[in-house]
């Protein structure tokens, strides 16, 4: 067995290598918004890029505005059909940070996702972007 790879910033992470080496990645747990999430960084045998740490602590840091600005006016949209059960008015509350999965980052743009455990809904719902735009939700579990 492999072992771990202990990154700086990430801490311990896990290292899948696959055959189409870009897709390749490493997968941990991290502290988001001060909670225990997991965390998946697309990236070759030597770690996650300075880049990928640059855009997290961005995320972290500056999460309630992107949360109130573009994933809370994305989800009413997508879920206008749910969104009763949905708790988007409790948003806090009934959504949880469950992992954020980032690609590799080129021209200081990146695809990259946040998976949420929909309390209320009783799903996991996942917003795809690239860079802050939001291009698809999926919804399972």
């Amino acid at each position: 067995m492999k072992p771990k790879f202990v990154d700086d910033f990430f801490g311990e992470l896990n290292y899948r290598s696959l055959k189409v080496t870009s897709k390749s990645y490493y997968a941990g747990q991290v502290q988001f918004q001060g909670n225990l999430i997991g965390i998946i960084l697309t990236a070759d045998e030597k770690g996650p890029t300075d880049e990928q740490k640059i855009f997290f602590k961005k995320l972290d840091s500056e999460y309630i505005i992107i949360k109130e600005n573009i994933i809370l006016p994305f989800l009413k949209k997508e879920l206008e059909d749910n969104l009763e059960e949905s708790g988007l008015e409790n948003f806090d509350s009934q959504f949880d940070s469950d992992a954020i999965s980032i690609g590799e980052i080129k021209n200081e743009n990146t695809e990259w996702s946040i998976t949420y455990d929909a309390k209320s809904m009783r799903h996991f719902v996942t917003i795809d972007f690239e860079g802050m735009q939001p291009k698809y939700m999926s919804i399972d579990g």
